[in-house]
């Protein structure tokens, strides 16, 4: 290993020279040799130059420091009858042997076989022995193991500071604590609460600080902690400088060397405040059923039993009025015979949920006396009441809600998928929302548009804009037709509605337009108007089939490429009957989608899926675009079908593409990702990840950073910079990167990452997709080249 420097200290010269060659032959070097056996100092030079020996008869004057730097030792490798000589021992102590901190590994060659290790090598606190007779791969495993042993030492003390760094700004008061009470660290949010110096805690115990009666409940449950190695929260009461205040504390086991004693992190939280609300309404019980039956929500306490919803002990007016029971039968049930069954099966991971966090929030639907269902949401609380675990449950009806949120969900979604371009606007004028449809027909962004009357621009004349603007705030509407924008400068003409939003109190909050680009409207217009051989040749040259029908149904023009799609040739269709092009099996259906347009009067450019019947007797999927108008006294209908069967044939090869996904997602042995770009959130991992991370993916959805702090430090960064490609660089598809998963159980597994991005549309990237395959095998391989 270049620039790697080593003292070897040994009794036998030619072991010496031997373990030089053996380290110089794998890239150990350069080499500081020191040998206790002439009479006296001299300088030898051996393949390696300015090489020092030393004799045992030398006195420690005599060492040159411009020829052996200590500062710049890596690694010591002595006889262990050495390490007590009078004459070495200065040099050891120079080099902070015995201090830890300088993390410089000491090989000790012996003579004694009490080794535990088949092939000689036995790890002894911060020294390593090797057992004489060895091999020279025993030897350089031995240099191996030291080098990794002190890189894990370094990395474990950045990984403790950076520990204690989070552990001292936090803004709650966390302490740790052993076995014995005594304080290991506090941090200055708990320094400054009990009013004294961090520095006074280190050393003191639990009931130098607290009262015996405190701290003897706080140590029962500490020590409950470190015998179960299960994080436990509790509230407790502590007198502080005279005063009660009472704390809800999250207190974890931690890691700790062998042989020193189980030690916990409390992390503790004030909630003083809130336990002075409840001791006071305890105190009054007339004031407490006062608040209790005249909220708003529906409030019930009940007991734990066996880790599940116990009976009621307490409801309020508003859950016996909701569910049509009265208190006393109420009483007599529990939670679970007043839910339906998709509730019930949520129960266990909710009670989880308390049991962990103290609190749980969630959707579930009761069931009222009389069988009518409510969907509520269910705020838990879990509290100790006389020494019983119970629960508080606030439950608030939101049937309504869920309606109008299923309602706006529908709406939403037809707003998105309508042809209209639809933009919703601030009071000030700046853009907030506009869907797809208003994208493509003006490019611009909405961040482009949020800006004080930034859709002024929109209008060609931009005056009519500010005018628009400011009449629908006054609270009046506006439609019409007028020339528009896009960001390309293309002016066209368009239709414009335009409404105030206001709030219950009838005041504006802002406005909402709805757009149609009506060029090809006016063009079809002016054709008509001019001339109706200018309507046929535009007809004629359409891509899709047209026709029109009158009041009886009956066609009265076809364009060419209803030949095409039906194969009937205009005069062989002209005065048949619509149904000629449609199934009888699906007549009535059609029928019915046909009669509700004209009986609403619908406007041009509904569009409805139906089948059309070829000339040959083959059926095939449409769709229709449809139009009534009048001309002449008689009402006339204009059909624009599209054959769309390779769009149908489209979204089965889709939905097949999904369902494949979804079978080679759950059964190849690589682990496949998929990242949100902009949140680094992780949107998908398959099932394989637990191979190779070994820990659950519900683990990984819990602690979403678990699986980066897994990779090893030295390619932790590669790997972070490579997933979510950092430093401005597009992830390649051909590039990779190799990295090493620490797991859980010790074990290290080594991975082979491949990832990409997804490009949207819009060429953004939507997505980051990542591969990780397992070749800690191949690794195995070539180390045993």
């Amino acid at each position: 290993m270049s620039g790697t420097t080593i003292i070897l200290a040994m009794d036998d010269d030619s072991e010496a020279i031997r373990i030089n060659q053996i380290l110089s032959s794998s890239n150990y070097h350069p080499l500081t040799v020191l040998n206790w056996k002439n009479s006296q100092w001299e300088k030898i030079n051996w393949e390696k130059k300015n090489q020092l020996l030393i004799s045992d008869n030398s006195t420690p004057d005599l060492v040159d420091s411009t020829t052996l730097d200590l500062n710049s030792v890596d690694l010591i490798l002595i006889d262990d009858e050495l390490k007590d000589n009078t004459y070495f021992k200065p040099i050891l102590k120079e080099l902070n042997y015995s201090n830890s901190a300088k993390s410089i590994p000491v090989i000790l060659i012996t003579s004694n076989s009490d080794c535990n290790d088949t092939e000689g090598i036995d790890l002894k606190e911060n020294e390593i022995y090797l057992s004489r007779p060895f091999h020279n791969r025993e030897l350089l495993l031995t240099f191996e193991i030291a080098f990794y042993k002190k890189n894990m030492e370094i990395a474990l003390k950045k990984s403790e500071d950076k520990y204690r760094s989070l552990i001292e700004n936090a803004d709650d008061p966390i302490a740790m604590i052993n076995y014995h009470g005594e304080f290991l660290l506090v941090n200055k949010s708990a320094a400054l609460f009990f009013g004294c110096e961090e520095e006074k805690f280190r050393g003191k115990t639990m009931w130098e600080i607290f009262p015996k009666k405190h701290a003897d409940s706080q140590m029962k449950n500490i020590r409950t902690v470190i015998e179960t190695g299960k994080s436990h929260i509790f509230e407790s009461v502590t007198l502080i400088r005279g005063e009660e205040y009472y704390f809800s504390t999250n207190i974890q086991p931690m890691p700790v060397k062998r042989g020193e004693p189980g030690a916990v992190q409390l992390i503790a939280r004030d909630i003083t405040p809130l336990k002075k609300v409840q001791n006071a309404l305890e105190k009054s019980e007339e004031k407490f059923r006062e608040v209790f039956n005249n909220a708003n929500d529906g409030i019930s306490l009940h007991y734990v039993d066996n880790g599940l919803p116990g009976k009621f002990c307490e409801v309020n007016d508003v859950v016996c009025q909701r569910l049509g029971y009265t208190r006393e039968e109420l009483l007599l049930m529990s939670p679970k015979e007043i839910i339906n069954q998709e509730t019930k099966e949520k129960m266990p991971e909710v009670m989880e949920k308390l049991s962990f966090d103290g609190r749980a929030t969630f959707e579930a639907v009761q069931i009222t006396k009389n069988g009518k269902l409510i969907t509520t949401e269910i705020s838990n609380h879990l509290f100790n009441l006389q020494g019983k675990e119970m629960i508080m449950s606030i439950t608030r009806d939101i049937s309504e809600r869920k309606k109008s949120e299923n309602q706006l969900l529908r709406i939403l979604a037809g707003i998105e998928g309508t042809e209209d371009s639809i933009g919703i606007a601030m009071p000030d004028g700046s853009h907030f929302y506009q869907n797809q449809s208003f994208n493509k027909l003006f490019d611009y962004s909405i961040e482009e548009l949020n800006t004080p009357m930034g859709p002024v621009k929109l209008f060609k004349d931009k005056e009519l804009g500010r005018y628009i603007f400011q009449t629908i705030m006054n609270g009046n509407s506006w439609d019409g037709e007028l020339e528009m924008t896009d960001k390309s400068a293309r002016i066209f003409p368009a239709y414009i509605q335009a409404n105030a939003i206001k709030n219950k109190n009838n005041r504006v909050i802002g406005l909402i337009y709805v757009l149609n680009d009506i060029t090809e409207r006016k063009r079809v217009e002016y054709a008509l108007k001019t001339s109706e051989e200018k309507f046929r040749n535009l007809a004629q040259t359409a891509v899709d089939a047209i026709i029109i029908i009158d009041s009886e149904e009956k066609i009265v023009f076809s364009n060419s490429s209803l030949e095409r799609i039906f194969d009937y040739r205009e005069e062989e269709i002209l005065g048949e009957y619509l149904d000629t092009l449609i199934p009888q099996r699906h007549m009535e259906d059609f029928q019915v989608k046909l009669d509700f347009f004209h009986q609403h009067d619908r406007e041009m450019g509904n569009v409805f899926e139906s089948f059309g019947l070829r000339k040959d007797g083959s059926e095939f999927p449409l769709e229709m675009s449809l139009n009534t108008w009048k001309a002449e006294g008689d009402v006339y209908t204009t059909f624009i079908i599209r054959d769309i069967t390779q769009r149908k044939l489209n979204e089965f090869k889709m939905k097949m593409r999904g369902d494949i996904f979804q079978l080679m997602s759950q059964n190849i042995e690589e682990v496949f990702w998929i990242i949100d770009p902009l949140t680094g959130q992780i949107i998908y991992m398959s099932p394989s990840y637990q191979k190779i991370w070994g820990q659950t993916i519900e683990i990984l959805y819990q602690s979403p950073r678990s699986w980066i702090e897994s990779i090893h430090s030295d390619d932790k960064d590669k790997f972070i910079s490579y997933i979510f490609g950092k430093n401005g660089r597009t992830i390649q598809h051909r590039e990779k990167v190799e990295c090493r998963v620490l797991r859980p159980d010790g074990e290290v597994r080594w991975i082979k990452v491949r990832a990409f991005p997804v490009i949207n549309q819009n060429k953004e990237i939507y997505r980051r997709i990542g591969i990780a395959t397992d070749i800690s095998n191949i690794k195995d391989i070539e180390k045993a080249r």
